[in-house]
């Protein structure tokens, strides 16, 4: 089992979390984005909820480059995705990434509410 990605339940629900927190640079975040994309692809299980936890973490123009990879990468395994740790320019960077990759990532406040969000 992957250190950035693990499973967390939630009222009996199963929910991917991955940690992005604290990528500075865009190395970094390439690593860890591949690292979480190869883990859900290889894990092969569809409509998976996850949770993304990019507290402390920027993002770059290379970065929204691979984030458009990633999501197209797990997309076919994907269900419900969320996102916590966002600033409120990351929110808008997020809007324009789901608008240009077909996704519907949701970016909020807390875990919780990501939680209680996913398992509806």
């Amino acid at each position: 089992m992957s250190q950035k990605i693990y499973p967390i339940f939630h009222k009996g629900k199963k929910i991917y979390f991955s940690d992005w927190t604290n990528l500075k640079t865009t190395e970094e975040a390439v690593r860890v984005m591949t690292e979480t994309s190869d883990f859900i692809v290889n894990l092969g299980q569809k409509k998976l909820l996850e949770i993304i936890d990019t507290t402390g973490s920027y993002a770059t123009g290379e970065t929204l480059k691979e984030v458009k990879i990633v999501n197209n990468k797990v997309k076919p395994f994907s269900g419900r995705k969320a996102m916590i740790g966002l600033s409120k320019s990351q929110k808008l960077i997020l809007n324009t990434v789901n608008l240009f990759s077909g996704t519907n990532v949701v970016g909020f406040d807390d875990v919780e509410d990501a939680k209680e969000w996913l398992v509806k």
